[in-house]
């Protein structure tokens, strides 16, 4: 029998390529430590991630980061526009302004959901007190993760940032993590709507409540 060299040649190649094969097989894995593995597991259990709008611009990088976060296990993405309405009104009282931007705001979130192939739900939340409604949001999905943007030296509107961030320390039912952009990161000084520049920070009321009739109805 004769060998030609293109028939050698290719001997050669399936030879390196089998012995190849074993050796990757027989490969003994680098052992982990329980905490890395313990931190691998984590991450991975992490299903549902809820993002709090509250500043239209900040809370999108938030939703940038929690689809980055979710992104390998397909996790589902909770978008709530947190409403804080003030104890002289109902919990209930009409706010169709407010409640157009909130789908505004929640529209634009799940455009970035939905860039990453993820799932999305969305839903406006009204509360007394932001924290208030972002824990309760939080306790009625299931949510495993709950990541909050926060611009630098801004708080919210109708409380301060640091109590919404005490409120979710102390009762978030889950995992919370708090991006607070530094004053020289990236999109920073950015307005805070760019797609709408007449838009205003999420859950104000003011001016879009509808005036009573003074008189006999």
């Amino acid at each position: 029998m004769q060998t030609t060299a293109l028939g050698g040649a290719l001997a050669a190649t399936f030879a390196i390529s089998m012995a190849a094969l074993l050796l990757w097989m027989l490969r003994v894995p680098r052992p982990v430590s329980q905490e890395i593995a313990r931190a691998v597991r984590s991450v991975g259990a992490v299903r549902t991630i809820f993002v709090p709008i509250l500043e239209a611009y900040y809370s999108a990088r938030a939703v940038e980061l929690a689809c980055r976060l979710g992104q390998e296990q397909k996790a589902k993405i909770l978008l709530g526009y947190i409403v804080e309405v003030p104890r002289t009104l109902s919990l209930g009282v009409s706010l169709p302004k407010v409640e157009e931007r909130g789908r505004h705001a929640l529209e634009q979130a799940r455009e970035i959901v939905e860039a990453h192939h993820l799932s999305a739900a969305t839903e406006i939340v009204r509360a007394r007190e932001a924290g208030e409604g972002i824990n309760r949001t939080a306790r009625d999905h299931d949510v495993d993760l709950i990541v909050l943007g926060i611009s630098p030296g801004a708080g919210f509107v109708e409380g301060s940032s640091e109590r919404v961030a005490e409120s979710l320390f102390r009762h978030a039912p889950c995992e919370v993590i708090i991006d607070r952009l530094a004053e020289t990161s990236i999109g920073a000084t950015a307005p805070a709507m760019e797609t709408d520049p007449q838009a205003r920070p999420a859950g104000r009321i003011e001016d879009n409540i509808r005036p009573r009739r003074s008189g006999p109805a």
